[in-house]
């Protein structure tokens, strides 16, 4: 028996397992929709023989299980889009109809005899919603100022109006 037989060469699962990782690879750079990647996945996974697994990237770039020392480019990321800063007249305008959701829903409720009952849950989840969008906002504040201490330095609580030379005393 010499080696040189010509029929389809046989895989193990370093193969199948290699040609998984580079279909995940090219689903990540989204190369393929996600029925595509699974289809793909499950013949890799009963692939036989390397023609088997060769099939399964013909329209794929490098990495393929033929080129493995190659590696898919990665996509640069797009930058984060800032958030809009919103003035503090917008959430004090805000806090205002929050505020006033509760009586009106009331003032409402008890003119109709509290027929539309289902209403008292605008107010219910508006409050909420907003009670933690509020939360996060003072929790952000107290991360920002408690770094801002650190970066002063204990003993320095930054620019004060204190009684120096030449400062009106009252």
């Amino acid at each position: 028996m010499s080696g040189s037989y010509p029929g389809p060469q046989r895989i193990g699962d370093a193969e199948r397992d290699q040609a998984t990782q580079f279909l995940q690879d090219h689903h990540a750079q989204g190369r393929l929709d996600p029925a595509e990647f699974d289809e793909r996945m499950s013949a890799a996974l009963q692939a036989k023989t390397q023609a088997d697994l060769d099939r399964l990237f013909t329209d794929l770039p490098s990495p393929t299980p033929r080129s493995p020392g190659q590696s898919v480019e990665p996509i640069e990321p797009q930058p984060a889009v800032p958030p809009v800063p919103v003035s503090k007249r917008v959430w004090g305008a805000v806090d205002v109809v929050v505020g006033a959701i509760w009586p009106i829903t009331l003032i409402v409720l008890f003119a109709t005899h509290w027929n539309a009952w289902y209403l008292i849950f605008i107010p219910i989840i508006v409050s909420s919603m907003w009670g933690r969008r509020r939360a996060q906002e003072n929790a952000e504040r107290e991360r920002l100022e408690k770094e801002r201490r650190r970066h002063l330095g204990p003993g320095d609580s930054g620019p004060v109006d204190g009684g120096g030379p030449g400062t009106p005393m009252l």
